[in-house]
């Protein structure tokens, strides 16, 4: 690490917890407003699961519901990103998504769709539609690739999904993937408002949200720089692990005790993911963006444990916070989705889904306490039906 920003890290950890006041003076205590109860997805913030199309069909959305007591559950799924005719939206994906979300009033899906499509450096995809042909945000703002989103939204209309929230080139800050903005934020915001503006003018399309998604944590990303405008965002979304490269915090040592643990862990959490710092975008940086840009809602679209080398395990403090962060009023969280799987970068898992169990014991019952339902769902039944 760049010892300068080592030092910049520690110093602002000091300022934030000094918290004093100035002269004399004692400021006035105004009490915290209620946390909102995660209700049975009747308001928001809604509780939101991920599953591929055959995860999906083979019962796992009913099974999650169950583990945490919470009937009414919306959906969260990821578009292929090998090709065009994958972005528009095929039978084989929408049509068993269609199906689950008109079987019980109340559901919805999130769907997340990339930008660009083929391999990490852009030499398009090598299949279908355009195939061999080089893909950048540059082509797609001058209106390029606005027949497969048009395509997508008639195809989401035509199955019922009208109403579907899409999570556009999702993680756009990161380095990860073939639709990052790299150094042109500019054609970035131009191929974006192309998107929106070109689903948003398909007929029946009009309830379609869509949400624009960094990651945080990452140090000076600068996602700011990519926003579209307050007229062509619906939703700010954010994806928060516990994960960082910092060496102050993770990887934990391998002698290290319990309180050494426990302080990094707090660490991750207090001076990274909700450190609000000049040269940072974390949480309450972005929470302040969204009430400045139209009062926009925000999503926890990905969130989770991290078991992996830069990861902080089994963390129940930074359980502890996201439930104080998703259910504060004052941060008007639309939705969350803890991301409940095994990823190739580090394990998340927290339901033992097919027997497979958690590495993160604590963290599961902690999570159970706080995000599973506190009473059983009693559905209301029409009494007039009967008269």
């Amino acid at each position: 690490m760049n010892p300068a920003v080592s030092l910049f890290l520690r110093s602002a950890l000091l300022l934030s917890g000094a918290g004093l006041p100035l002269f004399g003076q004692v400021p006035s205590e105004v009490p915290d407003p209620a946390p909102l109860p995660l209700t049975h997805n009747t308001a928001p913030p809604y509780t939101v699961v991920e599953a591929g199309v055959a995860k999906m069909q083979a019962g796992y959305m009913d099974f999650y519901s169950d583990w945490i007591k919470r009937p009414l559950i919306w959906g969260e799924d990821f578009m292929p990103t090998d090709n065009w005719d994958n972005i528009q939206g095929n039978t084989w994906f929408l049509a068993p998504w269609a199906k689950w979300v008109k079987g019980k009033e109340g559901r919805r899906l999130i769907l997340s769709a990339p930008m660009l499509v083929g391999n990490w450096k852009r030499e398009g995809p090598k299949t279908g539609p355009d195939a061999g042909k080089p893909v950048s945000h540059e082509i797609g703002a001058t209106g390029a690739y606005n027949v497969y989103y048009k395509t997508l939204a008639e195809r989401l209309v035509a199955n019922g999904l009208g109403d579907t929230i899409i999570r556009l080139g999702w993680e756009f800050n990161g380095g990860w993937y073939v639709w990052r903005v790299d150094k042109n934020p500019d054609a970035f915001i131009q191929y974006w408002r192309q998107i929106v503006t070109t689903m948003r003018a398909v007929p029946g399309a009009e309830k379609l949200k869509f949400c624009w998604n960094p990651t945080i944590g990452l140090y000076e990303s600068k996602a700011y720089e990519a926003w579209p405008g307050d007229e062509y965002v619906d939703i700010l979304g954010l994806d928060i692990y516990d994960q960082t490269w910092y060496p102050e915090i993770y990887p934990l040592p391998e002698k290290a005790t319990p309180e050494e643990i426990e302080k990094r862990r707090r660490l991750s959490w207090d001076g990274n993911l909700n450190f609000d710092g000049k040269r940072r975008d974390g949480i309450p940086f972005w929470t302040k963006f969204a009430q400045e840009h139209g009062n926009k809602p925000i999503a926890v679209c990905e969130w989770g444990l991290v078991a992996g080398k830069h990861g902080g395990g089994d963390n129940v403090y930074f359980i502890e916070q996201m439930y104080k962060f998703i259910t504060d009023p004052k941060n008007n969280v639309y939705f969350h989705c803890y991301f409940d799987v095994n990823a190739p970068d580090g394990g998340h898992l927290l339901a033992p889904w097919k027997g497979v169990q958690s590495v993160f014991p604590n963290a599961v019952a902690k999570y159970q306490e706080l995000f599973g339902a506190k009473e059983p769902y009693v559905e209301k039944k029409d009494e007039t039906a009967n008269r």
